[in-house]
């Protein structure tokens, strides 16, 4: 089948009938109704029975429809990445991912500023989890992401930002540091094993005695500390979700001490342009402003 034919079939399929099919491809009934016609012809077998006024797919056309969705998947991801290399090569436009608990108030900030400076810009932030973030950055569907942990790839550029402490909040209050021995693993909220800083804690939690197998894990730091706010238990997640999730208990520091680092990722292939450079630069220096909170 030729692509013409393809979309036709594919516009018959979604919208139920000849007329509005042709209406999608802007085009006349009688031309939809041609490449229909000779689509059939040169597959040998019919795409659609008509049975009271209305297109009927056969069995076969069901058989294939997975494979033209499939298709149409990749005309899609081939749409979006040619938009990319377009904006890109323009230079006005940068897109982000980062994860959700720098998308807290860490990330907003660093592109406020950004903005302030630069009105003309095209932004687009995405909040997502790190794997994600790495494959839409070698799908060229991302300029830079922002996470947490290592992320070493092939293809992969990967800048340490700065190391991110972890701090223990719990709505049963307390003073001072937190012994990891000392944490009640009945009230223990985990972090999903896919987690970086969940394989960290629990390498930690294992050396202290601890049983990781939390009775409860949620997927990020960010559900965790609200499940604390609402008097679920007990957590351990990163000093930035601790300092803007509103509504937390005061965190506590860890002992001994554990931290997470915040890395910036790029394609290798690609230098950084020089809005990545000024993004980044806005990162550090937000992430030196709450650092200082932390510490005062």
């Amino acid at each position: 089948m030729r692509l013409r034919q393809i979309e036709v079939f594919y516009a018959i399929m979604t919208t139920g009938s000849l007329r509005r099919a042709a209406e999608v491809l802007h085009v006349s009934q009688p031309a939809a109704s041609k490449v229909l016609r000779y689509a059939e012809q040169s597959l040998g077998f019919a795409l659609f029975e008509r049975a009271g006024g209305r297109l009927v797919p056969t069995r076969e056309a069901r058989i294939m429809l997975p494979h033209v969705n499939a298709i149409f998947e990749k005309l899609s991801d081939l749409k979006r990445l040619t938009d990319n290399l377009r904006y890109a090569r323009d230079g006005h436009s940068i897109s982000i991912g980062c994860v959700p608990s720098l998308g807290l108030s860490l990330v907003p900030r660093v592109v406020q500023r950004y903005r302030t400076d630069h009105p003309g810009m095209e932004l687009t932030i995405d909040a997502l989890h790190g794997t994600e973030i790495v494959s839409r950055i070698l799908n060229h569907d991302l300029d830079l992401g922002i996470v947490f942990g290592d992320y070493t790839r092939d293809g992969l550029t990967a800048l340490h930002i700065a190391d991110i402490p972890l701090l223990m909040i719990d709505g049963q209050g307390g003073e001072g540091p937190v012994n990891l021995a000392a944490i009640d693993p009945t009230r223990y909220i985990g972090l999903s094993e896919n987690d970086p800083t969940a394989r960290l804690l629990d390498m930690a939690l294992d050396e202290a005695g601890i049983p990781t197998a939390a009775p409860v894990r949620v997927r990020t730091h960010f559900m965790a500390a609200e499940l604390v706010r609402l008097g679920g238990g007990c957590a351990i997640v990163d000093a930035l979700t601790a300092l803007h999730h509103p509504g937390l208990p005061r965190p506590r520091p860890l002992s001994p001490p554990l931290s997470v680092t915040c890395t910036v990722l790029f394609r290798a292939d690609h230098a950084l342009s020089h809005i990545s450079q000024s993004i980044l630069a806005l990162l550090r220096s937000e992430l030196e402003i709450d650092l200082a909170a932390l510490a005062a």
